[in-house]
Order: C-alpha cells, then sequence, then structure tokens
C-alpha cells in the first residue's frame, strides 16, 4: 500500500471518527460511571483537547497542501487527530446534566457539535483532494477550500477557548442565555416604543417626506393604528416595559450571587426554561400588534405572557426562604452577637410589588376586549 493510500485510509478513519463523536454527542445517553466528576478538571482537559486539535489540523494543513501533499508525514498527524477527537468527545459526554448543571451541559455540546462537523468537514476536504488526483488537486479553487475550512476551524476552537467562549460553570452559561433573552426583550419593547411613536408623529407632523420610498411602491402603504388599537398598543408598552424590568432583576438581584449561596442547578436550569418562555410570548404579543390588529389575539397573547410570570413568580420562591420560624432567625445572627438577622441581597417585596404591578396592567388590557358571553 502507497502513502497515499494509507493516508486516504487514515483521512476515512478521522471522518469516521468524527461522525462517530457526533453521534455520542446528539444522542444523550446515560454515562457510564464517570472516571472523573470533578468540573474543573473536565473543563481543563476539554480545553487542552481543543488546542491539540487547533496544532494538529494547522500541521495537517501544511503536510497536505494541495499543491505539494506529503502523505508519509501527514499519517502520524491524522492518527494523533483521530485520538484527540475521541478524547474530546469523552470528556464532553463526563458532563452530568444533573451535577454540573443542564445549561452549561447544553451549551459545551452544541459548541463542540459546530466544532466536530468543521472538523470533519476540514477532513473531508483533504480526503477528496487526495482521491481527485494531482491536477485537480493543484487548482486554484481546490487550494482555496482547504484553507477556509481550517481557517473556520481555528476560528470555532480559537472563540471557544477565549474569554466568552465556554462557559466555566453553569451559572456562568445561564448568564450567557439570559443575557441574550434580556436582549430580545429590550429590542420587542423598543418596537411597540416605535410603532406608538410612529402612530403619534404622523398626527403632529403631516406629510413626511418618505425619500423617494413611495414612488418605487415601496413606501407607506396607509395603515395606521386607529385609536383603540393606540391604545391597545400603549397599554401592551407598558406590559413590556415591567415584564423586561422584572426579567433584568432576576438577573441583576437573583442570579449574580455567589455559587455558593444558589439554588441548585435544576432549579436555576427551570428559571432558564421559563426566561426562554417568557421570550417567546413577549414575541407573541409584539406581533399582535401590527395592523389590522385582532383584539382577541393580543388579549390571548397578553394573558399567555402572564402565565409566564406567573411561573416565573413561582420558580422565584427557591430564591426567598421563609425566615419566619426561629430556628431560621437565630441561623442569621452573626458570631458576634448582633441581634440583626442577615438580610437578603434581593428585595423580596420589589418582586412582589412588580408583579402586581404586571397583574393589574394586564387585567386592565384583557377588559379591553371582552368576548361575547359564552365565549372563551
Amino acid at each position: 500500500m502507497t502513502d497515499k493510500q494509507k493516508a486516504i485510509v487514515a483521512l476515512t478513519s478521522a471522518s469516521e471518527t468524527c461522525t462517530a463523536a457526533l453521534s455520542a454527542l446528539a444522542s444523550q445517553r446515560d454515562n457510564a460511571e464517570p472516571q472523573t466528576s470533578d468540573l474543573a478538571v473536565i473543563l481543563k482537559d476539554i480545553d487542552s483537547f481543543l488546542s491539540l486539535i487547533y496544532h494538529s489540523s494547522t500541521k495537517l494543513a501544511l503536510v497536505l497542501k494541495p499543491s505539494s501533499p506529503t502523505y508519509s508525514a501527514s499519517l502520524p498527524v491524522i492518527v494523533d487527530l483521530t485520538k484527540y477527537t475521541s478524547g474530546l468527545a469523552h470528556c464532553i459526554r463526563l458532563l452530568n446534566p444533573d451535577l454540573h448543571g443542564g445549561t452549561l451541559t447544553k451549551v459545551v455540546q452544541l459548541d463542540a457539535i459546530v466544532m466536530l462537523e468543521a472538523l470533519r468537514a476540514v477532513v473531508q476536504t483533504f480526503l477528496n483532494l487526495a482521491a481527485r488526483g494531482p491536477s485537480i488537486a493543484r487548482s486554484g479553487s481546490s487550494g482555496e477550500e482547504y484553507l477556509v475550512r481550517t481557517g473556520a476551524l481555528h476560528d470555532l476552537i480559537t472563540q471557544a477557548r477565549g474569554p466568552n467562549g465556554i462557559p466555566k460553570d453553569n451559572i456562568s452559561a445561564i448568564h450567557r442565555k439570559w443575557a441574550q433573552d434580556r436582549g430580545a426583550l429590550e429590542d420587542g419593547l423598543r418596537e411597540v416604543s416605535e410603532m406608538i411613536e410612529g402612530v403619534d408623529g404622523s398626527e403632529s407632523d403631516g406629510d413626511d417626506d418618505d425619500d423617494g420610498w413611495n414612488e418605487l411602491g415601496l413606501g407607506d402603504t396607509g395603515a395606521k393604528m386607529d385609536q383603540d388599537e393606540l391604545a391597545r398598543a400603549k397599554n401592551v408598552h407598558s406590559i413590556l416595559r415591567l415584564t423586561t424590568l422584572f426579567h433584568k432583576r432576576i438577573m441583576l438581584d437573583l442570579l449574580s450571587s455567589t455559587p455558593n449561596t444558589l439554588p441548585p442547578n435544576i432549579a436555576l436550569d427551570a428559571l432558564l426554561l421559563e426566561s426562554h418562555a417568557l421570550q417567546a410570548a413577549s414575541d407573541e404579543l409584539v406581533a399582535s400588534l401590527y395592523v389590522p390588529q385582532n383584539p382577541a389575539t393580543i388579549r390571548k397573547d397578553s394573558l399567555a405572557l402572564l402565565d409566564v410570570i406567573n411561573a416565573l413568580q413561582s420558580r422565584l420562591r427557591i430564591f426567598f426562604p421563609d425566615t419566619s420560624s426561629l430556628e431560621q432567625q437565630l441561623s442569621g445572627l452573626s458570631i458576634e452577637g448582633d441581634s440583626t438577622p442577615s438580610k437578603p441581597k434581593a428585595d423580596k417585596k420589589w418582586f412582589d410589588i412588580c408583579f402586581d404591578q404586571i397583574t393589574k396592567t394586564s387585567a386592565n388590557l384583557a377588559s379591553l376586549y371582552k368576548p361575547p358571553t359564552g365565549v372563551d
């Protein structure tokens, strides 16, 4: 067997290893007894394997350069790359959602899947080049393809190993996802503000300059909110302003505590799911405001949003344990004998008041549309 044929066999094995690793990560089967449960050790090993894959892929690009491939030199590089791929998948499989957190586990798995797909694309590119023959391999397009795919893999690994890459723990992963939801909520609030300002501005400014869009048939269609629709939009804006603030304060006041004072990972993961639900419900409510409005749809979407807020409120109880018992009050006393119990960082009263305001505003919006008798 020639060196080229050996390289093709090795590249095929590397590609199959990537496919097997992807299948293992996607299946989420129960793991066997892990060799270690120390999260810091697991994440350090993941980082090490990513570094090794980065450097091995660089070596592979050098020894299998399409214009002058050195197949004999590529063999040990491909073997190492295959070994590192299996090692990376093994480390990720050591992550346990119950022990290390479901959010962190999912984030790492998804990041790894993207990187393994990019690695498989690199390997497949060299495999195709070897199978095509020297004349096609030396063409300009082939040379650019291996460089582009290798560069894409390098970018993904660099990002994963950077400060905004793989989170260090579950609460860090939750912070990132919570911030993404917060950005979407703020975008929705801004969108409703622009709807309202557009109506109010058109009434005061009269005919505005359309910058020539009307001549192209892409200008204002003339659909404007009437007074009832504007009133509903303003009510929705009040609701979204409160829910966005409610969401923001959860992040700042409750999720910014030190890890040893936070609730269990399972409770934090469940709270994040409610954050995703809030973002989705808010998007639905914003979309229902575009004219022509359907009051029944707005009412339904506003009540759905309120259901999510109710669920969020229930999830927050774990952050505010009952301190009415004598035993819990005594546990809050300092060693020096200070008779003042320790005060929680977050203000439960603020969350209760904000929740009441959301409920009242939602009820006000629902009252603007009363379905016929006998219709829910």
